[in-house]
């Protein structure tokens, strides 16, 4: 049933039937041809997956997110980032990197930050003689980041396909994230001169190491920089003290985040208008709808797996193959690596979070720490060739080959791999926060 069942799948793919059909095609198709399973069990397995109450938090904070972008969160955060590394080398791209890890904890989507900070940084970038293929590597690399900080969606979909404690991952994801974009930011540092700008920005630069660097003029004021983004950055920060406290449980919290960008749009910044809220209104509902037929239709797939004994003959196989955790652990980053390739990053965990836990559990990695490893794997897969859904989206606004993203985005990529070990096999990084401020 196993290989049928993902069969089905990739012929849909290769057919390009859109995510969400291709699994809800291949799950009935399987189980009409070798079940006497109802097909109306389809259909209930399909509202069943996406009424659990904790998923509600992911059109609100979705919701939340589209307020703040549309009552001038965008620029106060931009010019947070410049006032704080834009005197660095690579200054822009240096502003880029840190303003991923502000949005990651307003959208918690890499292919979201992508879309907004892309438009307006790339042109920027290129504007400053920035050569387009590393904007592109650059854009693509830094917004990894959002679905690990806090409020993540892909740590809701964990959460609720494992039974794992929302809020104890989204402490999880702090420390994580802060030390991904602290390694990318150091890798800017050492690849901007030699891949970041034409040679034509050299020769007119009056001196070679300010090339790339944001004039102090036109840097704001780093004080008046954190006065703006304040409000914005207090978001993630009064989500976390109130699951952290129990003023409110994570889906609770993604209400008040509404309640907090309403307010913070419409009398601190006082840039929300009615018609930004009904265009903001309008694009969630529509990011919402995606995600969540998607997440519909790969909970019925993952059930049509669980049902023909796929979890328990993948754990049967691999421990047949090797009982050596190192070994183990290799073996399931390759699979999450393939899989972020090829599969939006929610559907491809509610897939395969069935098939890894009772396993990986058994050999002794905790839950919390194997939704870490998940995410993170799954979020480097979107630069990795020859798919990389955020390299090829990033390569498609700065308007360069998608080959010529890929070359530039190498040092990224290495970069994603050496954190991706490190989080795997340095569980401390990811448990010692929820085990300080929770006990978990």
């Amino acid at each position: 049933m196993g290989p049928l069942l993902l069969g089905n799948f990739l012929g849909g793919m290769l057919l390009r039937v859109p995510i969400g059909f291709a699994l809800a095609l291949a799950s009935i198709i399987t189980l009409w041809l070798v079940t006497d399973t109802p097909l109306t069990i389809g259909a209930q397995r399909i509202v069943a997956g996406i009424t659990p109450f904790a998923l509600l938090a992911i059109p609100l904070f979705i919701l939340a997110g589209g307020i703040m972008n549309a009552g001038g969160i965008t620029k106060r955060l931009l010019g947070l980032a410049d006032a704080i590394v834009g005197g660095m080398r690579g200054g822009l791209a240096q502003t880029n990197v840190l303003s991923a890890l502000f949005f990651g904890g307003i959208s918690g989507s890499a292919v979201a930050d992508i879309s907004s900070l892309g438009r307006i940084l790339i042109p920027a970038m290129k504007a400053r003689d920035y050569k387009a293929a590393y904007t592109a590597a650059v854009t693509a690399a830094a917004p990894i980041v959002a679905p690990i900080m806090p409020p993540s969606i892909t740590m809701i979909v964990y959460g609720v396909v494992s039974g794992t404690s929302i809020g104890a991952l989204f402490f999880a994801g702090i420390v994580p994230a802060i030390l991904y974009i602290a390694m990318v930011m150091v890798t800017v540092h050492l690849t901007v001169r030699k891949q970041g700008f034409t040679e034509e920005a050299f020769a007119k630069a009056p001196d070679p190491k300010l090339v790339g660097v944001t004039p102090k003029e036109e840097r704001p004021k780093l004080g008046k920089a954190v006065v703006a983004a304040l409000p914005a950055l207090l978001l993630p920060l009064v989500i976390l003290a109130g699951i952290r406290f129990g003023w409110f449980t994570p889906t609770e919290a993604a209400a008040v985040a509404v309640v907090y960008a309403l307010v913070v749009g419409l009398f601190v910044y006082r840039e929300l208008t009615w018609k930004k809220l009904v265009t903001a209104f309008a694009e969630s509902a529509l990011m919402v709808g995606l995600i969540m037929l998607v997440l519909a239709a790969a909970q019925l797939y993952s059930w049509a797996l669980t049902s023909g004994g796929v979890p328990q003959a993948a754990a049967e196989a691999i421990f047949g193959f090797t009982d050596n955790l190192v070994v183990l652990l290799i073996l399931v980053n390759i699979m999450l690596l393939i899989a972020g390739m090829f599969i939006e990053a929610n559907a491809a965990l509610i897939i395969i979070t069935p098939i890894l836990l009772p396993v990986l559990t058994a050999a002794g990695v905790d839950p919390v720490h194997l939704g870490i490893i998940i995410v993170v794997n799954l979020g480097i897969g979107l630069i990795t060739p020859p798919v990389g859904i955020a390299l090829m989206l990033s390569a498609e606004i700065s308007k360069v080959k998608f080959l010529s993203a890929i070359r530039a985005a190498w040092p990224f990529l290495l970069t994603g791999l050496i954190y991706m070990l490190l989080i795997t096999y340095i569980p401390q990084i990811s448990l010692w926060l929820p085990s300080v401020l929770l006990g978990e």
